[in-house]
């Protein structure tokens, strides 16, 4: 074999090579025209479906929003409610202070007047009786009270 057959069968090697890169490259390119079709479809898809959800949200944070805006509303009206609430607070302890004062007031004054009084006298003044009276007076009521709701109760139970 001579130079030139070495050459001749170089270049044919080299075209048949180039051939099958050219043919490998068009299949390549083909495949890869097809997956941007594909891409391209489901971009169009995507962007239809994002359009159609835009309109949605659109009209949810409408919704969202007159709503919390009624909330509002509401909660300024009843703002004076809760103002009310706090003044009945402030006033059942300014009324339970009150008591408290006069309850003690009263103790140490039955106790001074208790002490006050002579041993072995027998006699004890009239506001006395009256308030020990009183005394027996409410706690008849308020045992009567109490076995009259529990009667109740165990009749409730039975029925």
């Amino acid at each position: 074999m001579g130079n030139n057959d070495i050459i001749t069968w170089s270049i044919a090697i080299a075209v048949v090579a180039f051939v099958v890169l050219c043919i490998f490259l068009i299949h390549l390119l083909r495949t890869a025209q097809r997956s941007l079709i594909t891409a391209q479809g489901a971009m169009h898809e995507v962007k239809e479906t994002v359009e159609g959800l835009q309109g949605e949200v659109k009209k949810l944070a409408e919704s969202v929003n007159e709503v919390a805006d009624d909330l509002r509303g509401k909660l300024r009206s009843v703002d004076p409610l809760f103002d009310a609430v706090q003044d009945v607070g402030v006033l059942l302890s300014e009324v339970t202070g009150s008591a408290r004062l006069a309850t003690k007031t009263l103790t140490h004054s039955l106790r001074k007047k208790a002490a006050s009084m002579e041993p072995g006298n027998g006699i004890s003044p009239s506001w006395l009786q009256v308030a020990a009276a009183g005394s027996r007076l409410f706690m008849g009521f308020r045992k009567g009270w109490s076995q009259r709701e529990q009667s109740r109760s165990y009749k409730e139970e039975e029925i």
